[in-house]
């Protein structure tokens, strides 16, 4: 199995790479870094006012109107800024080797890498596309070449990856 700081690397080096394969650690590392940041920094948004900032603007919503100066939000916490700057900093940061990584992950399947646009697409209207998606992620890649590159376990001597 790729240990955790090499998939990192390859994960960032390959980020705007949409050709080949990637194992299953190869997608699933760079996944748990992103989680863990951007949970810690979604905590650190609703440990500042943000919660209180979160509710104003789901009352707004909920109450039909369009009118922007009816939107009380309250004054945003030094910390809630800087979680929320810096999360959608990461996430923009993060889209593109997200969806590479994905987009190899399908190859390395054997399936083609636009798969990844279609789950990306039905999550919009049916929930359960996620999971439907990482389903397909937990299988086990090709253990031979394909159309889409050699067997990236070939070149390792662990075959549990």
């Amino acid at each position: 199995m790729t240990p955790f700081n090499e998939a990192i690397v390859k994960w960032i080096r390959l980020g705007f790479t949409f050709s080949g394969r990637s194992t299953r650690a190869d997608f699933w590392w760079p996944l748990l870094l992103v989680v863990i940041v951007q949970t810690t920094l979604l905590s650190l948004f609703a440990s500042g006012s943000g919660m209180v900032w979160l509710e104003a603007l789901v009352e707004w919503s909920e109450g039909g109107s369009n009118d922007l100066a009816e939107l009380d939000l309250p004054e945003l916490g030094a910390l809630s800024r800087f979680a929320g700057v810096f999360l959608v900093v990461f996430g923009l940061l993060t889209f593109f080797p997200n969806l590479a990584v994905s987009w190899r992950r399908f190859h390395d399947l054997g399936k083609p890498g636009w798969f990844h646009l279609l789950f990306l697409f039905a999550r919009a209207v049916l929930p359960f596309a996620v999971l439907a998606e990482l389903v397909w992620f937990i299988a086990p890649g090709e253990r031979r070449d394909n159309r889409y590159g050699p067997d990236p376990l070939d070149a390792r001597p662990d075959v549990f990856d």
